[in-house]
This record gives structure tokens, sequence and C-alpha cells, in this order.
């Protein structure tokens, strides 16, 4: 029998303003300590990403919420940061978890997204037209899409970078490279009937793929990326943050 494919939860949640009462309950020491220590433009992102996949996880424990929104469970996770600045998912005595996690946010929106099967990665671009996209580009990308970029009009490049972008971050992120893992990584290949698009990595054995995802927000991109093989991305509405915010 042929294994099914990975599932891949994914959430977006809208930033989470002020301080909510159960911020200090929701959020390990760390994280609060991280959280109170950011600047209050940077807090309701950080406090959705970080909620949102608590979400995600409780959902695929089967816990339910309470009266608030919030399963009291939530409590129990923790938060670690791996040395490749990778965030991992624990419970709250530090026992690992099941789950590979991966947080991002832009253009006023949060993302959070779960799997069982693997590491993965996401990331979220707001579509800025202000940037200096070529010059961006010359200096990250590689050659050759400096060249396509350099031939498209003025919004195709503006959507086709953030596009390339989003999808460089989420691989980097899904392998715990970071940035410093090079944005040269192409990730143009042509998309499978799922979306899905194959990506090889110099240095990295295992196989990669990465395929755009829809926001809520057209004038913000995202993408999702996955290691081992391509997966079903399952788009989960928390109803739960949303009525939190």
């Amino acid at each position: 029998m042929r294994a099914l494919p990975p599932l891949i939860d994914v959430t977006f949640v809208r930033g989470v303003d002020g301080e909510p009462p159960w911020t200090g309950h929701v959020l390990d020491a760390g994280e609060l300590a991280r959280w109170t220590g950011l600047h209050t433009t940077a807090r309701p992102l950080f406090l959705a990403a970080h909620l949102g996949a608590r979400l995600l996880a409780a959902r695929r424990a089967g816990l339910q919420a309470d009266g608030l929104g919030l399963a009291p469970e939530l409590t129990a996770f923790g938060w670690a940061t791996l040395p490749s600045g990778k965030p991992l998912l624990t419970f709250r005595d530090g026992r690992p978890q099941p789950l590979h996690v991966s947080v991002a946010h832009g253009g006023g929106l949060a993302v959070a997204a779960v799997c069982e099967h693997g590491p993965i990665g996401v990331d979220l671009e707001h579509v800025d037209t202000r940037r200096n996209l070529v010059g961006i580009a010359r200096r990250f990308f590689a050659a050759e899409e400096c060249a396509e970029l350099e031939a498209c009009g003025s919004d195709e490049r503006s959507l086709l970078f953030h596009q390339w972008w989003t999808r460089k971050e989420a691989v980097l992120k899904a392998t715990g490279h970071g940035l410093r893992g090079g944005l040269t990584v192409r990730v143009d290949a042509p998309a499978d009937r799922d979306g899905w698009r194959p990506v090889a990595l110099e240095g990295h054995e295992a196989p990669l793929f990465v395929r755009d995802l829809r926001t809520p927000d057209t004038g913000v991109v995202g993408a999702v990326a996955i290691e081992g093989q391509a997966g079903v991305v399952q788009m989960v509405m928390t109803t739960a943050a949303e009525e939190s915010t």
C-alpha cells in the first residue's frame, strides 16, 4: 500500500494587539521575555505566530477549546530555538513532541505551519513596489534570476521577486540553514499539479519541495517548503485565534 503524503496544517492569524490576559499562560518564560523585550509594534505578530502554532498543535492532538476559544492544554507547550535559529515546539517540561513547526509574519499577518512528517518552513512577504528589487536581486539572487527580473515589466517583476523570495526563505527555513544557506538557491522549477516545485540545494542531500500559499491579503505572498517529499497543504481556520484578537 502506498503511504499517504505528508499533511501540512497551515493557518493565518492577524496580529494580537495589547496584552491579552492569557499571554502569560500561553507563552513560556523564554517566549514571554522575548515578547516583552520587543518593540510594541512587533509584539502583535510575534504573539499571533506563536499562538497559531499552538492552536495547530492542539488541533492535531484533538484538544478541545474552552469557552474563551483557547484550549487549556495550550499551556502544556513550550518553545525552543535551535542553534540554527529554527524553532522547536516542545512540551512545557522540555519533553519533545512529534510536530515540526515553522512561523513567519509579514504585511500585518502571521502564519504558522505544523507537520509530523519532517522539517518544514514557511514565509510571508508584503509586496513592496518601492524597493529596489533589481538591486536586491543582483546582491542575493542567481545571475539567471536577475536577468529574468530585469526583462519583466514592473508589476510582473514585483510579484515574481516576492514569490521567489518567500520560496527561498521557506526552503532555507525547512533545512535549518536560514539565510546563510544562500538566496541563490533556485526555486523556479516547473510546478506539479498541486503547485509543488522540486528544489536542489547544494550540499543538502534530502529532497526539498516548495509551493506558493494563497494568503488572505492580496498584498501579501507566502510559501511553504518541506523536506523529504511533497505533501498536502491543509488550510486551517483557527477561529479561536481570530476571536482572541
